[in-house]
């Protein structure tokens, strides 16, 4: 059965929305497909960043000891279609 009672949302969710918000000031749709086109690609990169930490064994910086001898590469520019159009991320690469 549909209730009209109001929607239950996660806090942090309605946080993050209310920082976005005040950060782009949305008018419009377009706006705010905009500002989350700008958000995604710094989203897509640190989970890429965190998928190369487990790869290699260690957090980036990292001074001790490393258990292999591959290491962190720089970036490589890609570009990933989305719903919002295409965006441009820094790819992470290792030497291997």
């Amino acid at each position: 059965m549909f209730s009209m009672g109001k929607l239950k949302r996660d806090p942090n969710s309605v946080e993050l929305a209310n920082k976005i918000i005040e950060q782009y000031q949305p008018k419009s749709v377009e706006d705010m497909q905009e500002a989350l086109k700008d958000i995604f690609g710094p989203m897509f990169e640190s989970m890429l960043k965190g998928e190369m930490n487990h790869h290699l064994g260690y957090e980036s910086n990292d001074k001790g000891e490393k258990e292999t001898s591959n290491r962190r590469n720089g970036y490589g520019k890609k570009f990933v279609k989305t719903t919002t159009g295409e965006v441009e991320i820094a790819v992470p690469r290792d030497r291997d």
